[in-house]
């Protein structure tokens, strides 16, 4: 089945939305971009955040320890059953995050996000891949290679 171009469009722009209000730490607004039931998947940390309130934790915990965290999206990739982003995400552990305290320092780090949405052209699923040990090495949590 192939995707008609309304579709395609209102998919796109859900993202643009969903990468601009994270951007800017819209948090209610980012959260609405998500469909029922959403999950938000770390690959990196191999887990599943499922439902509203586990998301906009992870998000909250994020804009506290990080915020200037930002996105650049480099590429964007569509296809019938999913939309994937590239580009580099960053910003400065100004905050305790994930209960380390805030170090000061900056990362930024390649990444690549996978979206499948609902009927509704909302995000039903994010599954995002990054490598936390660069992070944490560039926050001088652990030693660097």
């Amino acid at each position: 089945m192939l995707l008609n171009t309304e579709t395609m469009t209102a998919r796109m722009r859900t993202l643009e939305d969903h990468i601009r209000f994270e951007s800017a730490h819209e948090l209610e607004p980012l959260m609405a971009t998500f469909g029922a039931e959403p999950e938000w998947h770390n690959q990196a940390g191999q887990e599943v955040l499922q439902g509203y309130e586990a998301i906009r934790g992870f998000y909250h915990d994020l804009f506290a320890g990080f915020p200037d965290f930002r996105i650049d999206v480099r590429h964007k990739h569509a296809a019938e059953e999913a939309v994937i982003l590239e580009g580099f995400l960053g910003g400065t552990h100004a905050g305790e995050w994930m209960g380390i305290p805030a170090t000061g320092k900056s990362f930024s780090i390649p990444f690549a996000a996978v979206f499948n949405f609902t009927n509704d052209n909302r995000v039903r699923k994010e599954i995002v891949y990054y490598d936390r040990m660069a992070i944490l090495e560039k926050l001088g949590i652990i030693p660097g290679e």
